[in-house]
């Protein structure tokens, strides 16, 4: 299953860098969104919570951009079925999990500097190399499933956001919070933040990988 499942994420990897939609349309919502933000603040100090609050927002809605792509482009060119035919469902779903979680990784490894940057925060220590990823992964973890749902009903992206929202509501609360702690210069809630958001993908990657096959299914 290891080779089904690196030789379908290098697949991936080799269509989306071919014709780079969705990494192009995600990186370029999350710097016109940033600048945007900076903009409007116009110099303007925002509270540690405030700025966790715009940031993950900005990350919320460039994840919802680019994350369910993995499955419409499977449907809308006519490969789903053949995806079916030649992969098992957990080899399937483990390396789509896997290609958005590198993707999500990548765009907010695009997003965090910039925000920093326009927004004229100092970096506020390796906490941040934490929680981001940590966050970023918690997001991919829970939406991937839902993508899948979102492409077999033959959605597009604003039913991905609709559903993915009350499901990713916990991990943006507890994302937001660690954050802010983090640029008020404290750690407090770091080591419990981290933990509940890896738990949290854990559990909704084991549930989805047992629910998947039943979604993907043709029957």
């Amino acid at each position: 299953m290891r080779s089904v499942v690196i030789a379908h994420l290098r697949k991936d990897f080799t269509v989306e860098f071919r014709n780079r939609f969705a990494i192009t349309i995600a990186a370029a919502f999350a710097g016109i969104t940033t600048l945007a933000v900076s903009m409007a603040a116009g110099g303007a100090r925002f509270t540690p919570l405030v700025h966790a609050i715009l940031f993950w927002i900005i990350v919320f809605f460039t994840a919802m951009s680019g994350l369910a792509h993995t499955f419409t482009r499977e449907e809308e060119e006519g490969t789903s079925l053949l995806l079916r035919l030649s992969a098992p469902p957990g080899a399937v779903f483990a390396s789509k999990l896997a290609f958005n979680c590198a993707m999500l990784l990548l765009l907010v490894c695009i997003i965090a500097p910039l925000y920093l940057f326009f927004l004229n925060l100092s970096y506020p220590g390796p906490g941040l190399a934490v929680i981001i990823p940590a966050g970023a992964f918690a997001i991919a973890s829970s939406s991937t499933v839902l993508a899948a749902i979102v492409a077999r009903a033959g959605g597009k992206g604003a039913l991905f956001t609709v559903i993915s929202f009350p499901v990713l509501l916990p991990v943006l609360w507890v994302s937001i919070r660690a954050t802010a702690a983090l640029l008020a210069g404290t750690r407090a809630a770091l080591a419990e933040s981290a933990i509940f958001l890896l738990a949290f993908s854990g559990s909704l990657v084991a549930v989805s990988y047992m629910l998947f096959e039943h979604i993907w299914s043709e029957e």
